[in-house]
């Protein structure tokens, strides 16, 4: 949703609509995240206004997913990028925490120029997958947070009774967009698609140099709107994010103080908590 959590649903025909809504992809609002070693004490600002394309008519057909339930019993095996392009990260960081954090990240460095990778087009940047199988619900090909524009993607993975559970996608390269309509080339998929666990479903542009690229991602409860802990992957994809946390991996407003456990929700409170209205410590 940046920063923050989003979702999308598809349309009849191809359309611009402007949404303001309590959304992820603003979660982080601003220029930039909160830095590892000063991040900010308090959750980022919800509120985004976000523009959305509509897909083909094809209704998201969420009786179809599986039971939440499904994802603590059988979680996946899919994380989102390769861990092997990651320069650090960190988990959902609950209202519990010291440094709260509506989202998971996954950093990016491109000091070296390694991306592009063979070429010029999007495919030449790092791929990002789809966790589990789903329905794209929402896509935004391009908003403004700051000076810097982003793009993202929702995906409905599991469902309580008719609500879903929309795994959100922020996907930002932290620079103004390089030309318009250039981080359409970056998405591969449409709202209403049906997709398979593993599926590339988009790339991540990474502009040349540090930076601040990353992810932003974190489920969305459909039926309340909250914002929940991604805690779906099995321990196996915990523990290669785990290992690329680096300077990240920690809830301190001093910097590197406090590291975090290996988990996926860090002090969640019982609304962050997509299995049961229960507050968790480390949700894994």
């Amino acid at each position: 949703m940046i920063c923050r959590p989003a979702i999308r649903s598809p349309f009849a025909s191809w359309t611009a609509v402007v949404v303001t809504a309590v959304i992820g992809l603003a979660a982080c609002s601003g220029g930039s995240d909160p830095d590892p070693v000063s991040p900010s004490s308090s959750a980022p600002s919800p509120t985004t206004t976000t523009t959305t394309n509509g897909g083909d008519n094809t209704s998201t057909d969420i009786a179809s997913l599986p039971e939440i339930d499904s994802l603590r019993t059988n979680p996946t095996d899919q994380f989102l990028v390769d861990p092997n392009v990651m320069s650090g990260g960190h988990p959902y960081k609950g209202t519990s925490a010291q440094t709260p954090h509506t989202g998971a990240h996954v950093h990016f460095d491109n000091s070296t120029n390694e991306w592009p990778a063979g070429g010029t087009g999007a495919e030449s940047y790092p791929a990002i997958y789809a966790v589990a199988d789903g329905i794209v619900t929402r896509v935004t090909d391009s908003f403004r947070v700051g000076s810097n524009d982003r793009y993202g993607i929702n995906l409905a993975i599991a469902r309580s009774g008719s609500a879903a559970y929309e795994f959100e996608y922020s996907i930002e390269p932290m620079v103004p967009e390089p030309s318009p309509g250039f981080y359409a080339d970056f998405i591969t998929v449409r709202e209403g698609d049906r997709v398979a666990k593993g599926q590339i479903i988009g790339y991540m542009f990474l502009p040349p140099g540090p930076g601040g690229a990353h992810i932003h991602f974190e489920l969305i409860n459909t039926a309340t709107g909250a914002f929940q802990a991604p805690a779906i992957f099995n321990k196996d994809v915990l523990k290669e994010f785990y290992a690329r946390w680096k300077a990240f991996g920690f809830d301190s407003p001093q910097g590197y103080q406090n590291p975090i456990p290996p988990c996926m929700g860090w002090k969640i409170a019982a609304e962050e908590n997509p299995f049961e209205a229960v507050a968790v410590e480390c949700l894994q």
